[in-house]
């Protein structure tokens, strides 16, 4: 068997001659998986508000909470298939900064919500739930990629 070795010189440019990541996220497509993460995630959370226990912002006593958690996940999974699907050259990373973004948009209101009324904000819960946000949406970038496969190869995964 040969081995074939590469030189210093063709390792260097195969590892800095891809695009950087900024770059090859569409800012577009991200947008779109935003925006159909948001039509699950908005409604779930007026329902805790709405129909929730007051002093504990719909966590206890209340079986919305359940509603609600199933409609943000879908609403993570709907943005990330949305945003993956469109992005055929990076899905895993579109999927994640979609949903990411979608998280963030709620978080942002609460925090300064939250702070205008002197309650506090759990650093690492948000840490957690930002980085549980991206994951869902990876999730549903790898379906999405999935579905359009299946869609476009006549029923059968092509990659």
């Amino acid at each position: 068997q040969i081995h074939h070795r590469l030189s210093a010189d063709e390792l260097m440019h195969r590892r800095y001659s891809r695009r950087p990541v900024m770059s090859a996220l569409n800012s577009s497509v991200i947008l779109r998986g935003v925006s159909r993460s948001l039509i699950g995630i908005v409604p779930a959370i007026v329902m805790l508000l709405v129909l929730g226990d007051k002093d504990n912002y719909g966590t206890e006593q209340s079986n919305w909470v359940y509603v609600a958690l199933v409609l943000i996940v879908l609403g993570f999974i709907v943005g990330g298939a949305v945003a993956g699907r469109s992005a055929p050259e990076a899905p895993f990373m579109h999927g994640a900064a979609a949903a990411f973004i979608a998280w963030g948009v709620p978080q942002i209101i609460s925090i300064i919500v939250n702070m205008a009324q002197d309650d506090g904000v759990n650093i690492v819960g948000l840490f957690f739930n930002g980085l549980l946000a991206a994951s869902i949406g990876v999730v549903g970038a790898g379906i999405g990629i999935r579905r359009g496969t299946l869609d476009d190869g006549g029923g059968e995964p092509t990659g």
